[in-house]
């Protein structure tokens, strides 16, 4: 479906969004076309046929130079052959992704550019891992509209996939898109945001307030499990898909502080997988 009642604050943007909602993807996954002509597609979304079919309509007898992906993570990606195939447009994303995915593509390293329309119309690939190691933001020029996949979410909070994602390297992704200064955020999840720069700092914020409160629920409250972390930082949560996210996150957190080599006491309840 398209996304209903949004105007698109960019010509020559358009959003498709997958029949996927949830409390971790919101409205569900969004698949933008970027391009008067000769388009990109930025994150296909989940194998759906309703999905691709409506990807095609939008798309209509315009050239498609590439399907790029922001991560490998299913709702981002899943379709990709799907579409790839339909549109006969190569896929791109950065070399980790493809691995992930294991097909063939266009591997981008950061700062590689994919040209839409012509003359300076781009989308530069930004490697911004922290949500996931693999993760990639694009950067539309001239526009200087940012496409955030999971890194930046139209409302809310993005988790942290331990082991996979990194606080250490989340907080500097988020420095990083801070100091490029974007318009607009166009998220993988969610509306698009106006103010940027205030999200991106927003973003930070919570990541290291989150951090802090984490800290304290072991060294200060005396927290020594995940789950007793959890209840003491989150309070008591309805959803047991946030719950698992939550606990993901938790455990980015507590790696990141062990590298710093000042809570190392954590243990698991019984049953409960793995070291955190």
């Amino acid at each position: 479906m398209t996304a209903e009642g949004m105007s698109m604050p960019i010509a020559g943007l358009k959003a498709v969004v997958a029949n996927n909602p949830g409390p971790l993807t919101l409205d569900g996954t969004r698949t933008y076309l970027v391009g008067e002509s000769r388009l990109a597609i930025v994150d296909p979304g989940p194998p759906q046929p309703n999905h691709i079919a409506e990807i095609e309509r939008a798309v209509g007898d315009r050239t498609v130079e590439a399907v790029c992906l922001t991560h490998a993570h299913a709702d981002h990606a899943e379709g990709a052959l799907h579409v790839a195939l339909r549109l006969g447009a190569p896929i791109t994303g950065g070399s980790e992704t493809l691995d992930r995915l294991d097909i063939d593509g266009r591997r981008l390293v950061d700062g590689d550019s994919i040209e839409i329309d012509s003359g300076e119309t781009r989308l530069e690939a930004l490697h911004t891992p922290g949500h996931s190691g693999d993760h990639v933001s694009y950067l539309w020029h001239p526009a200087r509209a940012l496409f955030t996949g999971d890194l930046v979410l139209g409302e809310g909070s993005s988790m942290i996939a331990h082991p996979d994602g990194s606080v250490g390297d989340y907080l500097a992704s988020l420095d990083r898109l801070i100091s490029l200064r974007p318009a607009l955020l166009l998220p993988g999840h969610g509306e698009p945001i106006r103010d940027a720069g205030a999200k991106l700092e927003e973003y930070r914020d919570h990541r290291l307030d989150r951090h802090r409160q984490i800290v304290e629920a072991v060294t200060v409250h005396g927290a020594r499990t995940v789950p007793e972390i959890r209840s003491r930082v989150y309070g008591e949560l309805s959803d047991d898909r946030i719950g698992k996210a939550a606990e993901l996150s938790i455990r980015a957190h507590l790696e990141y502080v062990r590298s710093s080599g000042y809570v190392d006491s954590v243990s698991e309840e019984p049953g409960e997988p793995g070291d955190p």
